[in-house]
């Protein structure tokens, strides 16, 4: 029954495309279903941040426009920062504090994942946090 209701939604949301089916098949789909598992989180992450435009800005061990993911998560486990917390808007950067990088960050904040739930907050987190795991092995 549950497999019938997700596909009729994702039927629903790929003919139609309006945000407020696509927030309502995400909140049945959430309710739905268990908690995601890390490597369901990792890979739904990195779907996000290529979706959300993170990647544009932040590649995975070097410097674009943002710092690279190794430099973000060193940093905030350096500094034992909460990663959600910035990406959510509740907490301040600590990585590239320069006025113009905040001024790009806090757009891309209010602009990009304005309408992000916690569960994909989460999920970019745990692919980044990941990421960095598989590279300092």
């Amino acid at each position: 029954m549950r497999l019938l209701l997700f596909l009729f939604a994702t039927l629903i949301l790929n003919s139609c495309g309006t945000s407020e089916i696509k927030d309502k098949i995400n909140e049945i789909s959430s309710t739905e279903r268990g908690e995601l598992s890390h490597d369901s989180k990792v890979f739904f992450g990195n779907r996000l941040f290529s979706e959300k435009t993170c990647i544009t800005c932040h590649a995975v061990g070097k410097k674009k426009i943002g710092p690279s993911i190794l430099d973000i998560v060193d940093i905030y486990t350096k500094n034992k920062a909460d990663i959600e917390a910035f990406l959510k808007g509740n907490s301040k950067p600590i990585v590239d504090t320069t006025s113009a990088q905040i001024a790009i960050m806090q757009a891309n904040i209010d602009g990009f994942l304005k309408k992000v739930t916690d569960e994909e907050i989460n999920a970019i987190a745990t692919y980044m946090l990941h990421v960095a795991e598989l590279k300092n092995k």
